[in-house]
C-alpha cells in the first residue's frame, strides 16, 4: 500500500512538470487523454488511482470510487505569474531549484498561505502571494480563485447577430462557462413587438424591426444577439400605392384597384386617408385631386357626396369601415396609413376613428396589420396615446423641404431606432445612393415614391433601397 502510494505520488510530480525526467514504475500507467473541465489525467496503481483535472486538483481514490484524501496540488513556477485555481482546495508553491523563506497573501479572506507555501482557498476572487526567496527577488504570484459551481462567462452559440424573415423561427443555445456551473438562462427580447423569445431560446420574427435577444445567467452575467426582422429574405418589398393603379389610373384608393392588385401578388397597400366636410375618414388622397366629373376639385364633398359618386366615374369609394373590414377579409394584407394631416387635433380625431371603428366591428386586431405613417416627431407620441400600433414609417415630405443632409438623416434613423420605426420613406427624387451607407447602423429600411419605371426600381434596389411605393409595378418575386 505505502509503494504503491509513493507511486502515485511521483506520477502526480510528472504530471504537474515538477520532475524533469522519470522512468514509468512498474504497474502505473497514466491517460494522457484530456478534456477541458473534466478529468485530465488518471494515475492507476493497482486498487488506488489518482485522478487530476484541468485546474490541477489531486484526487487520491481507491477501487471501489471511495475518496481516500484530497492532496495538495503542486503550483511550479519560476517567475511571477497568474494562475486560475479553485475555490476551497489546497495548492503547494514550488520554486525549482529555490528555497522558500516566507510566503504572504493580500488578502486572506480569499487565501491564506502559510511560510512553506501552502495555499488554502477561501473565497472566490483575486488574491496576490508574495513568496519571499533565501536568495533572489521577491516572486509575486497572482491568483484568480474560481468558484465552479458561480458563472464566469456565457455565450450565444449563434453568435452575434441574426437576420430573419416575418414568421420565421431560430433555436438558439447558450453555453456558460465553467461547465461545472449550472446551464440555466433566463432568455428575454428587447422588443417583443419585432421579436419574441420563449424560455427555451426559440426565436419568432414578428414584425419588421431589430431587437436583441438576451441570455442571462442567476448572477446577471448577459451575452446577446441582435436580431434584424426583414419582410423578405432579399430585405427588398414593393408598397401598392394608393390601393394600386387601375386602367392607367392611379390615385384611385377603390375597391377595384385593391382588387387587382392583390390578385398580382401584392399584400403592403398604402391608402390615402382624407376627411369629409362632415368629418367622416374617405379614402381619397386629397379634394385638390377630382375624384368624380360630378364634383369640381378644391370642394370638400359630404360622406354622402363621395360614397355616392364612382371613382373616376368608374370605380367604388371606400370608406374607414370598408377599408377595415377588407382586411378583415384578407388577413394577410397591410395597410400604411396617408393619414395627410400633422395637426395633433386632426391626428386624434382620425386614429381615435380608426381604433373605436375596429372595435365597433369587432375585429380590433386588424390594427396589428396598420403602419402608421408619421410626418413629424410629435406626431408619434400623439399616436401612441391613442393605441400602440405594432409598426411605423416615417415619411420625411412634410418634416422637410428639401433632400436630408448626412447628419439630419442620422439624426432622424437614431430618432426613429429609439422608438421602434423601422422605416423612413422620401421622395425618390431626393434619393442619393450614400443614404444607404448613412443609416446602415441604425437598422432603418429606406423606402422611395413613387417608382412606375422597372429599370429605375432594380437601380433603387441595387443602390441599397429596401421598398418602393407603386402605382403600377408588380411585387417582387
Amino acid at each position: 500500500m505505502f509503494k504503491r502510494l509513493i507511486a502515485l505520488l511521483l506520477a502526480c510530480m510528472l504530471t504537474m512538470g515538477t520532475l524533469c525526467a522519470w522512468a514509468e514504475p512498474e504497474g502505473i500507467a497514466i491517460d494522457g487523454e484530456s478534456t477541458l473541465g473534466e478529468i485530465d489525467t488518471v494515475v492507476d496503481a493497482g486498487d488506488l488511482f489518482l485522478s487530476i483535472d484541468d485546474l490541477g486538483t489531486s484526487l487520491l481514490a481507491n477501487d471501489d470510487g471511495g475518496e481516500e484524501a484530497l492532496l495538495p496540488t503542486v503550483l511550479s513556477i519560476k517567475k511571477s505569474t497568474t494562475k486560475k485555481v479553485k475555490l476551497g482546495l489546497d495548492y503547494q508553491v514550488e520554486i525549482p531549484g529555490k528555497k522558500i523563506k516566507r510566503c504572504s497573501s493580500s488578502n486572506k479572506k480569499i487565501a491564506t498561505v502559510t511560510d512553506k507555501g501552502l495555499i488554502h482557498t477561501k473565497k472566490a476572487g483575486e488574491v496576490r502571494i508574495t513568496i519571499t526567496l533565501k536568495k533572489g527577488s521577491d516572486i509575486k504570484l497572482k491568483l484568480k480563485v474560481i468558484d465552479p459551481t458561480v458563472p464566469t462567462a456565457v455565450t450565444i452559440n449563434e453568435g452575434s447577430r441574426a437576420t430573419l424573415v416575418l414568421a420565421e423561427t431560430k433555436q438558439l443555445t447558450a453555453t456558460v462557462s465553467p461547465d461545472t456551473a449550472p446551464q440555466s438562462v433566463t432568455w428575454k427580447s428587447s422588443n417583443t413587438v419585432v421579436a419574441s423569445v420563449d424560455e427555451n431560446g426559440l426565436v419568432t420574427a414578428l414584425t419588421p424591426g431589430q431587437a436583441t435577444i438576451s441570455a442571462v445567467t442567476a448572477n446577471k452575467l448577459k451575452a446577446q444577439l441582435t436580431v434584424k426582422v426583414r419582410r423578405t429574405a432579399s430585405g427588398r418589398y414593393m408598397i401598392s400605392h394608393a390601393m394600386g393603379g387601375i386602367d392607367g389610373y392611379s390615385y384611385s384608393n377603390c375597391l377595384e384597384g385593391f382588387l387587382e392588385n392583390y390578385e398580382e401578388g401584392h399584400r403592403i397597400f398604402e391608402v390615402d386617408m382624407e376627411l369629409t366636410s362632415d368629418g367622416k375618414i374617405v379614402l381619397w388622397h386629397g379634394w385638390n385631386r377630382q375624384f368624380c366629373s360630378k364634383y369640381r376639385k378644391d370642394r370638400t364633398p359630404t360622406y354622402t357626396e363621395f360614397m355616392n359618386s364612382r371613382i373616376y366615374d368608374k370605380y367604388t369609394p371606400m370608406d374607414l369601415e370598408a377599408l377595415l373590414k377588407l382586411m378583415d377579409q384578407y388577413p394577410d394584407v397591410r395597410i400604411i396609413t396617408d393619414s395627410k394631416h400633422s395637426s395633433s387635433t386632426i391626428v386624434k380625431k382620425q386614429f381615435k376613428a380608426i381604433v373605436s371603428t375596429a372595435k365597433r366591428l369587432g375585429i380590433p386586431e386588424v390594427l396589428d396589420r396598420f403602419i402608421v405613417e408619421l410626418y413629424t416627431k410629435d406626431m408619434y407620441k400623439v399616436v401612441e396615446g391613442i393605441h400602440h400600433f405594432k409598426e411605423y414609417i416615417l415619411n420625411l415630405y412634410k418634416l422637410l423641404g428639401k433632400a436630408p443632409s448626412k447628419s439630419r438623416l442620422q439624426n432622424l434613423a437614431s430618432f426613429c431606432r429609439k422608438n421602434g420605426i423601422n422605416t423612413i420613406a422620401m421622395y425618390a427624387k431626393w434619393w442619393n445612393p450614400k443614404y444607404t451607407g448613412y443609416v446602415k447602423s441604425y437598422g432603418i429600411d429606406l423606402a422611395l415614391y413613387t417608382v412606375n419605371d422597372p429599370d429605375e426600381a432594380q437601380e433603387y434596389f441595387n443602390e441599397g433601397v429596401n421598398a418602393l411605393f407603386t402605382d403600377f409595378l408588380p411585387p417582387l418575386d
